[in-house]
């Protein structure tokens, strides 16, 4: 049986969401103007940035062309500072039984929204990530799923390549802006190179992107982030299709996240990769059975639709799932359709 938040808190989130979207267009200065640009037959918005100052004509990447973007420039205009009001939204929400992030997390994270990691289309992944989902799901999460000490931050190869813009600041400028002491870690296969930022032996933060062809141990860099990467398996299916949702902490963070299923599926894979200790498995686990039998209810296509796109990749794909569903109790089997 699903454990569902109030109603109440379903209305709070919904209208947070509302209020951090419209807050995202706030940092363009009055005389900006929207502009867009075809890419590979695609259409992308940038704002483009009035004469004077220090980004005179500069222009800022938003998104790919959708409705709802477009609708969002059509009001940005709208927007009021109201930090105060949104924090009392927040509270609201982790009154009614939506977890938090950790004080760290919450700090690094409100830090890369600010630099406009998420505008640029980088995802949050993993646990943090999975915490984000109560509120959206309008669902309670168990606790032992929710522990972590470390953040991943994710990036598509592709679109780092391809969207014209950059983070002002590197990753481990952002992360010292909040924490001095936070220090780069040398990749394993290349110690010239950065893939993680650690503080001390409490705190890590990852950046990992998708694997081009065969599997590779040398690290990508990302342009847009000014970062180096582990490009890792299955990542692009985890990454397609992200959602928006919002980290509960302080005035709140808008963030890209994995879509729910995908998350959900992409756990059970890894969850049985042999390289995961099996602590790490057992949590992995509990996250997609977790998120399974929320989507059995809510959303059961989307959670099929992404499980057969799985199953379809390949035998390696189709024999990790099937060792981890033979692990899941029966009715979220049967909402796998297994």
């Amino acid at each position: 049986m699903i454990d569902r938040l109030p109603l109440s808190a379903s209305t709070s989130y919904a209208e947070l969401m509302e209020r951090l979207r419209l807050a995202r267009f706030s940092e363009f200065p009055p005389g900006a103007s929207f502009v867009s640009k075809t890419v590979k037959n695609r259409l992308y918005w940038y704002v483009q940035m009035p004469t004077g100052g220090a980004q005179s004509r500069k222009q800022v990447y938003i998104g790919p062309d959708s409705d709802a973007l477009r609708e969002r420039m059509a009001r940005h205009g709208e927007h009021r500072a109201d930090v105060e009001d949104r924090r009392r939204l927040v509270a609201a929400i982790i009154a009614s039984g939506a977890p938090r992030p950790d004080r760290t997390s919450g700090e690094i994270i409100g830090a890369f929204a600010q630099a406009g990691v998420f505008r640029l289309r980088a995802l949050l992944i993993g646990t943090v990530a999975f915490q984000t989902y109560a509120a959206h799901l309008s669902v309670r999460l168990t606790t032992a799923s929710l522990a972590t000490l470390d953040l991943d931050l994710a990036q598509d190869f592709g679109i780092a390549s391809n969207v014209d813009d950059a983070l002002e600041k590197s990753i481990l400028e952002i992360l010292k802006d909040c924490d001095p002491r936070f220090t780069p870690v040398s990749y394993a296969f290349d110690a010239a190179r950065t893939t993680s930022y650690a503080l001390g032996e409490r705190y890590r933060v990852d950046v990992l992107t998708t694997n081009r062809g065969a599997p590779r141990d040398a690290p990508s860099f990302l342009p847009t982030l000014r970062s180096d990467a582990v490009p890792l398996p299955y990542m692009d299916f985890l990454l397609r299709d992200p959602i928006e949702t919002a980290v509960l902490h302080g005035g709140g963070a808008l963030v890209n996240v994995p879509a729910p299923a995908r998350y959900a599926v992409h756990k059970l894979i890894v969850s049985r990769d042999r390289k995961v200790n099996p602590e790490k498995g057992l949590k992995d686990r509990m996250q997609a059975q977790a998120l399974i039998r929320a989507l059995s209810k809510d959303d059961p296509y989307a959670l099929r639709e992404a499980y057969a796109e799985a199953r379809g990749r390949g035998e390696t794909w189709r024999q990790l799932l099937d060792e981890a569903i033979g692990l899941l109790p029966e009715d979220a089997r049967r909402a796998l359709g297994d």
